[in-house]
């Protein structure tokens, strides 16, 4: 008899648990906050965008939501798009933010990171890209996702120094460097044991397109807020955190975990290119979207990249002919 309520006792308690866990199981699942996955019915046989994991977050320095439009040509190649522009939105969701001042708007980045990381696990990485500059993304297929990518350019050239002596630009005149000195000494403070610091160098360049996967927001996120509250500027900021992401995550001196970006057209001030350019290049910046034959060539590539998505591959091999 004591057996028997012995045994109801404990197969009572483990349907509480069993409910109990069910119960967990439920609230998470409906909880839990998922962008709906545009691929999720593509077959191994079908052609998919390099984006399809990718958060494309483009930016404006100023009020012009009437080129959202055009920017929604690039939705078929990313699990979502995020559209960054003063006054646009009161608070930063995963799809728009209102930051005004472009010169720290990597915050702004770096509260999308958080929400990512947060909410949603389909999206493994943030390519970041001005409005005026231009992104072929099929032709992306070759990078490597797990790198960050950032570009060469001639002004500002990415280079990381311990001086400004020989290198002429504007952000030196302004102070930026001594800001980026003083941020590079906060993060060997607050993190002594985590990060590859050298206190002295600062690094520049060119950061109107730039891509860090989902394994390195974190770090993004704790050494952009350490340059925002040193008020560092984008194009010094940016780059000298990709710096130390770098020279603490990579194997050897010769195994960068970054990948240079040296085939974007332009520089960070350089207007006027034009259609042939759009088409040569695979990105560039930057575009005068006001000349309707260089925007109708932009909305042209966009669009018949977006025909070959979900697309059968054809197995070539069956009727190529062999020459003996």
């Amino acid at each position: 008899m004591r057996l028997l309520r012995s045994s109801s006792f404990v197969l009572k308690r483990l349907s509480t648990i069993i409910s109990c866990i069910l119960i967990i199981y439920i609230f998470y699942v409906h909880n839990k906050k998922q962008i709906p996955s545009k691929n999720n019915h593509v077959k191994k046989n079908e052609t998919t965008s390099p984006f399809q994991h990718t958060l494309g977050f483009i930016r404006w320095n100023s009020l012009h939501p009437e080129r959202i439009p055009l920017m929604e040509k690039y939705r078929p190649f990313f699990a979502e798009l995020h559209y960054s522009m003063p006054n646009y939105t009161t608070h930063i969701t995963l799809t728009a933010d209102g930051w005004k001042p472009f010169k720290d708007v990597y915050k702004a980045v770096a509260s999308t990171m958080k929400i990512i990381l947060l909410n949603y696990s389909d999206i493994q990485g943030i390519l970041y890209f001005h409005f005026d500059a231009w992104i072929q993304p099929l032709r992306f297929d070759d990078m490597d996702f797990r790198k960050i990518w950032f570009p060469d350019s001639v002004v500002p050239p990415f280079k990381c120094v311990n001086d400004t002596k020989g290198w002429e630009w504007w952000a030196w005149k302004d102070g930026y460097h001594l800001t980026a000195k003083r941020a590079t000494k906060n993060v060997a403070k607050t993190y002594p044991t985590e990060y590859v610091v050298n206190k002295e160098i600062f690094c520049g360049g060119w950061s109107d397109i730039y891509y860090i996967p989902r394994h390195f927001f974190r770090d993004f996120i704790k050494l952009g807020q350490i340059f925002y509250a040193a008020d560092s500027f984008h194009e010094v900021a940016i780059p000298t955190i990709i710096n130390i992401i770098d020279l603490t995550y990579r194997l050897t001196p010769y195994h960068s975990v970054v990948t240079r970006l040296g085939d974007c057209w332009g520089h960070c001030c350089l207007n006027g290119a034009s259609p042939d350019d759009i088409k040569r290049h695979r990105c560039g910046h930057r575009i005068t979207l006001t000349n309707e034959d260089v925007k109708q060539t932009l909305i042209e590539i966009l669009q018949s990249g977006a025909l070959y998505l979900n697309r059968p591959i054809k197995n070539l091999t069956r009727h190529r002919k062999i020459n003996i």
